[in-house]
């Protein structure tokens, strides 16, 4: 009976191998499966000092932690980088399209005001100073509206991030559990340790997180910064409120167990990017739109104050207007403003161009601009500005471009390891096939020894 138990223990480890394969190759296009192995050992001495055949220990996940953390910090470097990449992208293209370019309405409001040196008196060139100061406006509005959009959309964004933060971590908490449940039992199934690896790797593409595996095989997770996250099975939570200081802005928290911590920039992944973008790039850029509208708003009615308009009168109107809460988003000329108003003379006689001298000469006087820490000309500063976005926008590519670049690296060197190769499955397939039909012959072989034993009794 002994050939017929090794033949049978055979028969039942090849039978193993060959369903292990079987799932290997069914799940070989399932993203985040890790291959898994039988774990065979031969069993003791049997009748007159041989072995007694084969024992399945098990199935073996095959898994390198080392190259699983490097996937997740690299898709928390994907996360940053490509929502970076795409703000930087929009905001450089509201800020260049033709539409909206200060320096060039600035030009076309200079080259009406230098239309009208020869005759200041005719009603048609202040016309076109006025359409020119106006469609100036138009320019600065959708500047304001495309940067406050993209303030509106990463509000949103923040707010879906943190419900998808804390759904994630109750997920991983779920996971923990039912991992420590079956090592208590002695069993975890790889699928169950899959499942947890991908939704860590959600997490991270939100976040850049720490994570250290204990003694029951649970998962503990913080923040890079060290801001707890996950213990086991207690998870922290994120909370969303108004900024005190800036009730148009969100600031998010931690709350885990009765303590509170911030969370900022250095959270990294996705989030981190979108509070980063914003409180420094997009709040230099709506600074700066408001601090160059109210420059030219308030020089240019400084200077028609100091004039006579066209019936030799003092103005006793602003040509630009706006609200100093948003100065870009409001300016607009003065409602009832009309052509008469512009006062181009000093001295109140007919053809009288003396301050429109000095509207002109605004184009080349510099200002102080604190938002870009330069003084320089209304035009330049604008040109300044598109230059640092643009050159911001292309570094933002390019650290996108390389983060996805490592990604895959990373992917491929996980892969190698715990990734399935369809092409030394079918080889398996052959050699456990061969294996299971060869301890069949066994099987047969002793059935007919014993046969021919019981025979010849």
């Amino acid at each position: 009976m002994s050939m017929l138990n090794i033949g049978m223990s055979g028969l039942n480890a090849s039978m193993a191998a060959l369903n292990t394969t079987s799932n290997n190759v069914a799940n070989a296009m399932v993203p985040g499966y890790s291959r898994q192995q039988v774990m065979m050992s031969s069993v003791g001495s049997g009748t007159y000092g041989g072995g007694a055949g084969v024992m399945v220990d098990g199935v073996r996940r095959i898994s390198d932690q080392y190259e699983v953390a490097q996937l997740w910090n690299t898709t928390s470097d994907v996360g940053f980088s490509k929502v970076q990449a795409s703000y930087y992208g929009q905001v450089e293209q509201i800020f260049g399209s033709d539409g909206n370019n200060i320096s060039q309405g600035l030009d076309l409001l200079f080259a009406s005001l230098n239309s009208a040196m020869e005759q200041p008196n005719e009603i048609a060139y202040r016309q076109g100073v006025l359409n020119e100061a106006r469609a100036l406006t138009h320019r600065f509005n959708s500047i304001s509206e495309g940067v406050n959009a993209q303030l509106s959309q990463i509000e949103g964004q923040l707010g879906a991030s943190v419900k998808e933060v804390n759904a994630q971590l109750q997920t991983i908490a779920s996971f923990n559990a039912e991992i420590q449940a079956s090592g208590n039992n002695g069993n975890v199934p790889s699928s169950l340790l899959d499942a947890r690896d991908a939704a860590v790797d959600d997490l991270a593409a939100i976040v850049d997180i720490n994570v250290v595996e204990d003694s029951n095989g649970m998962l503990n997770i913080s923040l890079a910064q060290g801001q707890p996250l996950l213990a086991g099975t207690t998870a922290s939570t994120l909370s969303v409120s108004p900024d005190p200081g800036n009730p148009g802005m969100s600031k998010i928290s931690i709350q885990f167990g009765q303590s509170s911590f911030p969370v900022d920039e250095s959270a990294g992944g996705s989030l981190g990017a979108l509070l980063d973008y914003r409180d420094n790039s997009l709040m230099d850029s709506i600074a700066f739109i408001d601090e160059l509208a109210m420059t030219i708003a308030d020089e240019f009615n400084a200077v028609l104050a100091g004039g006579t308009d066209l019936n030799g009168n003092t103005p006793t109107q602003d040509l630009f207007t706006y609200d100093p809460n948003s100065p870009a988003g409001s300016l607009k000329l003065t409602s009832g403003f009309t052509a008469e108003m512009l006062a181009f003379g000093q001295d109140g006689t007919p053809g009288d161009n003396s301050n429109l001298k000095e509207l002109v000469e605004l184009a080349n006087k510099s200002f102080t601009f604190n938002s870009i820490g330069a003084d320089t000309t209304m035009g330049d500063a604008f040109a300044s500005k598109i230059g640092e976005l643009g050159s911001a926008s292309r570094q933002a590519q390019v650290n996108a471009d390389t983060s996805v670049k490592l990604q895959m690296e990373a992917q491929s060197q996980w892969a190698s390891t715990s990734g399935v190769n369809m092409d030394e499955e079918a080889v398996n397939l052959i050699i456990y096939q061969q294996s299971y039909q060869a301890n069949a012959k066994v099987i047969s072989t002793a059935d007919q020894l014993f046969q021919t034993i019981l025979n010849s009794i």
